[in-house]
């Protein structure tokens, strides 16, 4: 999780550990202990063996030094994946998202150990972080004919997102807009919204699959679950969106006009041409390794990296029509987020490099600092030093 599918793109394969969940309580039995290769091998302590004598702790020095001169059997090999520092957990499953939904295939046997069957479109996340998976639709003006709220008759209408929890839907979360923000999401579709200060053409009305930005809040979460959900339309409007109370309804956070623009113009026919622009819209870090993960918006001429305040951080012009979402990854091998675009008339790469101006800059503030610390505590000293100290006599 998250899980979304919009195009074959969107497929994609990972590791992961299932652990089997312990149905019964098994009774322990004093001085048995299983020991994995990949576990930190417990102490064994006898029953009827004092501990605190001299000479029963000698004997069994003993007979451990003698055991320990047998040969001893290697331990198989079992790949781990590893976190540099300690291990990690073992993968024992491969985790498929796919357009029907989600697939846990075991790695030595093959068989599917479970399946998941999730509609297509929309995001998949638990974002209230009650343990419950949720489904936010989006649609724009060419899909909301046919589109039907999950677990509902509701039709969905252009720049309106609801979301919904639940597999199969249990009840509705919230229902907000993702288009110009005003107050209370007050006159923001249909006739209301012409008559107070813009128009709206809904016909046009583009919408790229939302995202989840985890968010701490200073309560355990599972990874993945509780953060802003994050919106894109073709006219440029981010829009982040968290949690309400309780996990129901929405606060609105913030929105933004940005140049991640984009328009597919039908054709005579009524069908889509054949360069048909893809948007980006996505959670990815800085560094291969970070937890803090920021936000990629692009359209057709120009992508944007947002924090998760919706602050702008940097713009990035595109060399041509993206016909491919974007890709981020560390292709320079040097820790830091690269990205990938793919348009009709070639690949094309962008790599993240660090600035050494900075660094040099900070080093030499952080030089001169230590070095006024220094002339004040030394001046300081030789004034002290330098005073007359007053002498009492007697009177």
């Amino acid at each position: 999780m998250p899980h979304h599918w919009d195009r074959r793109e969107d497929t994609r394969l990972k590791l992961a550990h299932f652990r089997r969940h312990k149905r019964k309580v098994v009774k322990k039995v004093p001085g048995k202990s299983v020991t994995y290769p990949y576990h930190k091998p417990e102490e064994n302590h006898p029953p009827g063996k004092d501990t605190t004598k001299r000479i029963s702790n000698v004997i069994g020095k003993a007979v451990n030094y003698a055991k320990s001169a047998k040969p001893k059997k290697p331990l198989p090999y079992i790949p781990t994946i590893t976190n540099y520092t300690k291990l990690w957990w073992v993968p024992n499953v491969v985790v498929a998202h796919e357009k029907e939904g989600i697939e846990a295939v075991h790695i030595a046997t093959g068989r599917t150990v479970c399946k998941l069957h999730l509609l297509e479109g929309g995001l998949h996340a638990d974002i209230n972080g009650d343990g419950v998976l949720d489904h936010v639709q989006v649609v724009g003006a060419n899909g909301a004919e046919q589109t039907v709220v999950s677990g509902s008759m509701e039709v969905l209408r252009p720049c309106w997102a609801v979301a919904t929890s639940g597999v199969p839907v249990r009840e509705q979360l919230f229902n907000a807009s993702i288009c110009r923000h005003s107050p209370f999401n007050l006159f923001q579709h249909g006739e209301f919204s012409r008559g107070f200060g813009h128009t709206f053409d809904a016909t046009s009305l583009e919408v790229a699959t939302p995202i989840l930005i985890p968010r701490n809040d200073g309560h355990r979460h599972r990874k993945g679950s509780h953060g802003d959900v994050i919106f894109l339309t073709n006219r440029g409007e981010v829009t982040s969106y968290s949690p309400g109370l309780h996990g129901h309804g929405a606060l609105w956070n913030w929105q933004i006009l940005t140049g991640a623009t984009w328009s597919n113009l039908p054709s005579p026919a009524g069908m889509m041409e054949a360069g048909t622009v893809v948007p980006t819209l996505k959670a990815f870090p800085l560094r291969v390794h970070d937890s803090q993960e920021l936000i990629l918006a692009a359209g057709d001429q120009e992508a944007v990296v947002l924090s998760p305040g919706g602050s702008l951080l940097t713009t990035i012009d595109l060399p041509a029509p993206p016909t491919h979402a974007l890709v981020s990854e560390d292709f320079s091998n040097d820790g830091l987020t690269d990205l990938i675009f793919v348009t009709s008339s070639g690949v094309y790469g962008f790599v993240q490099t660090r600035q050494p101006g900075a660094l040099f800059f900070s080093t030499l503030v952080g030089c001169l600092i230590i070095v006024m610390g220094v002339l004040f505590v030394s001046q300081y000293l030789n004034s002290t030093k330098g005073k007359p100290r007053a002498t009492y006599g007697q009177w």
